[in-house]
């Protein structure tokens, strides 16, 4: 898959879902008027976590995929990698911003949504970044290569029995 392909698709995934989540916001927003809690933590909570729940489905179609970009060769490239990671953080960022600008007068929980952004950032990158090092394609790439030795090893030993098994059968049958 090119660069332009790849970064075409992740795009339209991201940008799908900042569709939805304006909708989202909007009806979380509501929800939050509704129980009449605009002077509480709740309203900055249910949006964070509307956030949150739109973004994640978004984050693992991304991730997915870069692993179907980079399965053709079996590469990792560090600047899809990056480029990902960097597009998580605009998606969150972006989030942020549509959530705060639901109501334009200064509530108490505005301050609060804000101090929540890098936190919920840290948290998307860091679930991509744990994708990344259990795929085995960053820092440290694959673990095959020092696997090997052990499994040659391994199969001469097999090896090893079969022929020995096959004499002893052998030597049985004859005689």
């Amino acid at each position: 898959m090119s660069d332009a392909a790849f970064e075409t698709k992740v795009s339209g995934i991201f940008s799908r879902t900042e569709q939805r989540l304006g909708g989202r916001l909007a009806v979380e927003k509501a929800k939050a008027d509704n129980l009449q809690s605009q002077d509480t933590r709740r309203v900055a909570f249910i949006l964070t976590e509307a956030i949150e729940a739109e973004l994640t489905p978004a984050v693992k179609q991304a991730l997915a995929s870069y692993d179907e970009a980079i399965n053709r060769p079996i590469l990792p490239n560090p600047r899809w990698e990056q480029g990902l990671l960097e597009k998580i953080g605009q998606a969150v960022d972006a989030a942020i911003k549509l959530a705060l600008a639901l109501d334009r007068e200064n509530h108490p929980w505005k301050p609060l949504l804000t101090d929540e952004g890098p936190k919920l950032r840290a948290r998307m990158v860091g679930a991509a970044e744990s994708h990344f090092i259990a795929l085995g394609k960053k820092k440290g790439g694959r673990r095959r290569a020092a696997d090997s030795g052990s499994e040659w090893g391994l199969r001469i030993g097999l090896l090893a029995v079969g022929v020995i098994l096959g004499f002893v059968l052998a030597h049985v049958l004859r005689g």
